[in-house]
This record gives C-alpha cells, structure tokens and sequence, in this order.
C-alpha cells in the first residue's frame, strides 16, 4: 500500500529546519500532497522513463563500441549525452521511482543534496552536449564549403 507523505523535498527531511505546530516547515507555503493513486502513477511513470532510458542508451553505446564506423567526432558528441543519460536513468531515476512507490523521501536530506547534486551535473553536462553538437555541425558544414569552393 502507498502511504502519502506531504512532501518529498528536503525541507522535511528530518533536523533540516524548524518547524511549526502543524508540521509545515516556519516561513514556507504548505506543501502539496499528492493522493496514493497520484503517486503510484507518478511512480509507473518514473519506472517506465528509467527502464527505457537506461536500456535505449545502453543500445547507443553497445552498437558505439562495436561498431568502428560509427566512431566519427559527431556521434562521440552523441555518446557523451548518452552516457549522461543512462548515469541519470542509473543514478537518479531508481530513487524518484522508490520515493514515489512510498510516498516519501527514503534516503534522508544527504541522499537528496546528493541526488540534486548528481542530477543537475548530470544534466547539465547533456545540455552542454547538445549546444555544442549544433556548433560542430555548422563548424563541419563551414569547412566543407571552404573546401569546395
């Protein structure tokens, strides 16, 4: 059974701040609350990108290392944000997915600094990828120009 916990933030990880009398954390809004069925769906949800994430970026990588074709400076780009992508699907999706089948946050406020903190790297290591592949292109289309021309 789901048990719904107020919130899943680090605010109410235990001896994070004070709190008042009903159990909100002083100077801050109510948290929402999510019903049981909302987060088993959130944990579905969380359980289907995590297991799709982690197994179409393990192909990317597999079909990478085995075939030399595909080694162009281009798709290395690719393979950065892929390995990105499944240390996201490995390292931070399993615990959404356990705190969503539970309805709370379980790993305690150092766990959730440490999920943020992988998470946003993470990510925005991708992110970075994903400018810099568009440049590479138009840098590779440039120089092709030049030697056509």
């Amino acid at each position: 059974m789901i048990v719904s916990n107020a919130s899943l933030s680090c605010a109410r990880c235990l001896g994070v701040a004070t709190t008042e009398a009903n159990g909100g954390v002083s100077g801050s809004l109510p948290a929402p609350s999510l019903s049981p069925t909302g987060h088993l769906v959130v944990a579905v949800c969380l359980g289907c990108i995590g297991t799709l994430g982690f197994l179409s970026n393990f192909l990317v990588l597999a079909l990478f290392c085995r075939y030399r074709v595909l080694r162009t400076p281009m798709n290395l780009l690719l393979v950065s944000i892929s390995v990105s992508d499944l240390l996201v699907s490995v390292l931070g999706t399993p615990f959404s997915f356990a705190a969503s089948t539970q309805g709370r946050w379980l790993i305690g406020r150092a766990g959730c600094v440490w999920y943020g903190f992988i998470n946003s790297c993470l990510e925005l290591r991708s992110f970075w990828m994903w400018i810099f592949q568009p440049l590479e292109r138009c840098k590779l289309k440039e120089s092709n120009d030049v030697t056509e021309g």
